[in-house]
């Protein structure tokens, strides 16, 4: 995932953190990225707290404050994605965390299926506690836990199941990142 000089000049800055973050987990173990930037793809997520949502909602781009999704932001966010890291990228879902079956203190593990695909999963409003398990670098079994908070991402190796707990009303959009052979 070598970026040349004249594409990290050109490039938005959360794709710059994103890529970062990626040449150092990817393949390897989970991990969670707090952005320094916005990601325009999911909303409005810097809670200001000022009230004026419609203002902000123009400011991102992206749809209204607390979690929009706003799809052209994310056909361009996974398009370019995709062409600096080499990987196909493709949204898979945003999910409601209360409409969700299976989440909750006893919530079934889930894995992708084929075990092929990396997720990166973006938090967009409220929190959730994600729990993970698989096999690490060394070869033997893990687990990591987390709660991710609006903005943050979390980066799931493949072949890692996971579980998460929020509250109902959290949301948040889950990435697939996989090779172009995919």
């Amino acid at each position: 995932m070598d970026m040349p000089e004249e594409a990290w000049e050109r490039e938005a800055p959360h794709l710059r953190e994103i890529v970062l973050f990626l040449s150092v987990h990817l393949d390897r173990a989970p991990g969670v990225l707090w952005p320094e930037y916005d990601n325009p793809a999911f909303g409005d997520i810097d809670d200001t707290g000022d009230g004026d949502d419609a203002d902000d909602a123009d400011d991102a781009g992206a749809g209204p404050a607390g979690g929009g999704v706003c799809p052209a932001q994310v056909d361009r966010f996974t398009a370019e994605l995709a062409s600096l890291t080499g990987l196909s990228v493709r949204l898979d879902r945003v999910e409601t965390a209360g409409t969700v079956p299976g989440i909750g203190a006893d919530g079934a593990w889930t894995g992708q299926p084929g075990g092929r695909e990396h997720l990166l999963i973006q938090q967009i409003a409220g929190a959730v506690t994600w729990q993970l398990t698989g096999t690490g670098e060394s070869g033997r079994s893990e687990s990591f836990q987390c709660r991710l908070l609006p903005g943050e991402l979390l980066y799931v190796p493949a072949r890692w199941s996971r579980r998460c707990v929020g509250a109902p009303e959290a949301r948040y959009a889950v990435i697939c990142l996989g090779g172009k052979e995919d």
